[in-house]
């Protein structure tokens, strides 16, 4: 007989990622030093009733009524994979659903802003969700 699953914690792990960019021929001006700022991602996981959960947070500088990405990654994973897109607010902020695994294992995920003229793509940290047998 299987044994039910259990969750027990959102395992919040902010993490500054810093993704490489290739600098080419028209991005010499940038390579020079001025290299496109970040957007602030801030995320975190909430559990509002038992075995739901969302991940909420806000995007700086101001990016109200704007798309933006929720990554997934498995633990035993490399890449992230886009899991969904949602709008911000006019407050620049976000609540979107996340899922925790129907098997014991570990699921993270974070927030992608793409970059634009004046920003550069930007990521949040992660949260990660654990689940196991009880």
């Amino acid at each position: 007989m299987f044994n039910r699953m259990r969750l027990v914690a959102v395992a919040a792990a902010l993490v500054a990622t810093a993704p490489l960019a290739a600098v080419g021929t028209a991005n010499a001006e940038q390579a020079a030093g001025e290299a496109k700022p970040e957007r602030t991602i801030r995320i975190k996981g909430v559990e509002p009733r038992d075995s739901v959960f969302f991940v909420k947070g806000r995007v700086k500088p101001n990016y109200k009524e704007r798309f933006a990405i929720v990554q997934r990654k498995l633990k035993s994973e490399k890449s992230w994979d886009n899991f969904g897109t949602f709008k911000t607010t006019d407050e620049s902020t976000y609540r979107e659903r996340i899922y925790a695994l129907k098997r014991p294992g570990v699921v993270c995920y974070r927030v992608k802003v793409k970059g634009n003229d004046t920003f550069k793509t930007s990521y949040s940290g992660r949260v990660c969700i654990r689940t196991f047998r009880s």
